[in-house]
């Protein structure tokens, strides 16, 4: 074989057996910064039913690399919910901004909510499990509790395309 080839080779698997290792070696916080599109809201509830309040749910999630995001989900158009004045809405919609933290260790996400369109959970911290998969993250919110009893919010994202 050739000095050039051997080269070759020998460049060729030193890259090919360092990608793998940069891919492990990524953190989880830097995984999930970035824009996220919301792909579907479930809502398990403790009986074990899961429960789509949302209709055709749309939304964003985005973390940025210094501890901050922000969320919007929005359901169908419900005509009970209609009003003349364009400032209520007229479909289920969470919104939230705040403070995110990380804990690799626990593979867990800890939103703090410094704002939010139900006031109730202003200051609230919420703990979530998540898992980031390529371009797909799965998020499972800490228990609530509505008029069917307690849940956790199961929320889909995919990475939105850069422009």
């Amino acid at each position: 074989m050739k000095p050039r080839n051997s080269l070759r080779i020998i460049a060729m698997v030193a890259l090919a057996a360092a990608m793998p290792a940069t891919a492990i070696g990524q953190s989880l916080k830097s995984a999930v910064v970035g824009s996220w599109l919301v792909t579907s809201v479930v809502d398990q509830y403790d009986s074990g039913e899961k429960v789509n309040n949302w209709g055709k749910a749309k939304g964003n999630m985005t973390f940025d690399a210094a501890g901050r995001f922000s969320q919007i989900i929005i359901g169908d158009a419900q005509p009970g919910l209609k009003t003349p004045d364009p400032r209520k809405p007229d479909a289920p919609v969470v919104a939230y901004f705040g403070t995110y933290t990380v804990d690799e260790a626990k593979k867990t996400l800890s939103f703090n909510i410094e704002a939010a369109s139900y006031s109730a959970r202003v200051g609230a911290a919420f703990p979530s499990s998540f898992e980031v998969k390529g371009d797909v993250m799965t998020v499972v919110s800490g228990a609530r509790k509505d008029q069917r009893g307690q849940f956790r919010p199961m929320i889909e994202l995919k990475r939105a395309p850069s422009l």
